[in-house]
């Protein structure tokens, strides 16, 4: 299937796009640990475009080398790269290395007017706000002169979790058109323990739960609701403690992800790029390959062309934005899909069963079947109208329905409701004010942290249930003051397996599920 080869109409122009690159994500790294563990990546998987099968920098497989290429769209060596061959940071500009100034995805938005920002969870990432800051950016020639520091917001945090605080907050204030996240948890779990590890695999969980509050930022605020894209990928992978070495395919194999509106749900990117990309299997083609691999360079231009800007001037890496994520026609040329039943905010209570239905307009040639799912997880699929599945025996928790609309020819898109599914001894007073649970690292080996919030002083009981319903054990009771509070839940006497843990206040019952794994 071919797309046009740039820009194509999309109607109403995006407000936002969030780029994210996951410090150290292998490639299958996300599949092999399934929508349970990792639902808000596999909401992208469903809901977006996405492949784990995209490259990185040819030559270097280390982490400034590659960002540079994110935010660049150059690769690291030859006389079109920008040289960033180190992975420390020296004190000297993109400029001083290539030996003349070197433009990125930030000179293209900031010079037409528009906001940016980079939250960094490394210090390294210094070599980036400084070549674009007001010393050592270039001048805007574009329009308005906005100034010549590319880069409006710079946030370096090395905790991640404090990291997505100041973006929210900085967002949800004075929101960037572009902004880049940089999430250091996977790579540092896998230098610490390796990248085959169970702590690697928990810091993939963590930064779901990370890309989670993305997309509360994003459903919960009408200016980026239905127009905003979020690109997600990774420097590099990793093999064992270490991913220095470019020949090996753990390394250089990373994911490459789009979501937003006009993007085909579920759709393969090689699929949908069949002229001007090629999926490359276990191999590491050249620069010269043609058609060439997708790599985590491409983000930058691929960002900008979400966007509706042009390339970065003197990028090569999907110069001719041709690395296409959404159709022409954009959102227009999806299936339309809705969900008739439930109302999202349903609450029902446990034991309950969900009937789901869905319409679906092809709009073009004919709906194949709509698939169903929850949280990510795959509940069936039903090929004749009305479109239905009955869920039973749905555990305690709250949950994101999805429809998937697949046309004869491949095209998807989907609808999402959310509902919940609580105690009967839940009270409705202050029932908002009482967030779920927040466990983690999850899934988990033998330790995890249990962290909630009190609006005030209270009575609270904080409980594990396997999946029977049954209580295995009281891990607090009595009261706690307002605040944020923290439980070390030690599991090790507990079965691998799926639990649930329910926190209940004198107001309401909130749930939260983990696993354990060994």
């Amino acid at each position: 299937m071919a797309l046009a080869a740039s820009s194509p109409s999309r109607g109403a122009p995006p407000y936002a796009v969030v780029h994210v690159s996951v410090d150290g994500l292998r490639g299958g790294a996300i599949a092999k640990l399934g929508p349970r563990a990792v639902p808000h990546l596999y909401r992208l998987r469903i809901e977006g475009a996405f492949t784990d099968n995209a490259r990185s920098d040819v030559d270097y497989t280390i982490t400034l080398p590659n960002h540079a290429c994110e935010l660049t769209g150059r690769p690291v060596l030859g006389p079109d790269g920008h040289g960033v061959n180190f992975n420390s940071d020296d004190g000297r500009t993109l400029e001083a290395v290539h030996g003349s100034y070197v433009a990125g995805v930030f000179d293209v938005v900031h010079d037409r007017g528009l906001a940016t920002g980079m939250y960094a969870s490394k210090s390294k990432f210094a070599l980036f706000e400084r070549s674009w800051n007001a010393a050592n950016g270039a001048p805007d020639t574009t329009g308005v002169d906005d100034g010549r520091d590319k880069i409006d917001v710079y946030v370096y945090q090395a905790g991640t979790a404090a990291l997505l605080d100041s973006f929210t907050a900085r967002m949800t204030a004075a929101p960037q058109r572009y902004a880049f996240i940089h999430l250091v948890d996977p790579d540092a779990a896998g230098h610490s323990y390796g990248w085959e590890s169970a702590y690697y695999l928990d810091s993939i969980v963590k930064v779901d739960a990370l890309v989670g509050r993305i997309f509360d930022l994003i459903d919960g605020d009408a200016r980026f609701a239905d127009a905003t894209y979020l690109v997600l990928t990774a420097d590099h992978g990793g093999n064992g403690t270490d991913h220095e070495n470019a020949a090996d395919p753990l390394n250089y194999t990373v994911p490459l992800y789009v979501w937003g509106p006009g993007v085909p749900a579920g759709a393969d990117l090689y699929w949908l790029n069949p002229s001007t990309r090629a999926n490359p299997g276990n191999g590491r083609p050249s620069y010269a390959a043609s058609p060439a691999p997708i790599r985590n360079g491409e983000t930058a231009n691929l960002s900008l062309d979400l966007l509706g800007l042009p390339a970065v001037p003197g990028s090569v890496l999907d110069s001719a934005q041709d690395c296409d994520a959404v159709l022409p026609g954009g959102a227009g040329a999806l299936p339309a899909v809705s969900i008739t039943n439930p109302p999202s905010g349903t609450s029902l209570e446990y034991p309950a069963s969900v009937v789901t239905e869905a319409t679906a307009d092809p709009r073009s040639g004919a709906i194949a079947r709509v698939e169903f799912f929850a949280d990510g997880v795959s509940l069936g699929a039903d090929s004749t109208s009305p479109y239905s599945y009955a869920w039973t025996e749905i555990p305690l928790g709250v949950y994101r329905l999805t429809a998937r609309a697949v046309r004869d020819d491949g095209i998807a898109a989907t609808a999402s409701v959310d509902i919940e599914i609580a105690s009967a001894a839940a009270g409705t007073a202050g029932h908002s004010l009482l967030a779920p649970p927040r466990i983690y690292p999850n899934p988990f080996d033998r330790i995890s942290t249990i962290e909630f919030s009190l609006p005030e002083t209270d009575a609270v009981e904080v409980d594990v249930y396997d999946l029977l319903g049954r209580r295995v054990e009281r891990l607090f009771g009595g009261r706690l003051g307002g605040g944020v509070h923290e439980i070390t839940f030690d599991a090790s006497s507990y079965a691998p397996g799926i639990y649930f843990l329910q926190l209940r206040s004198s107001a309401a019952v909130r749930t939260g599920k983990f696993m354990i794994v060994r």
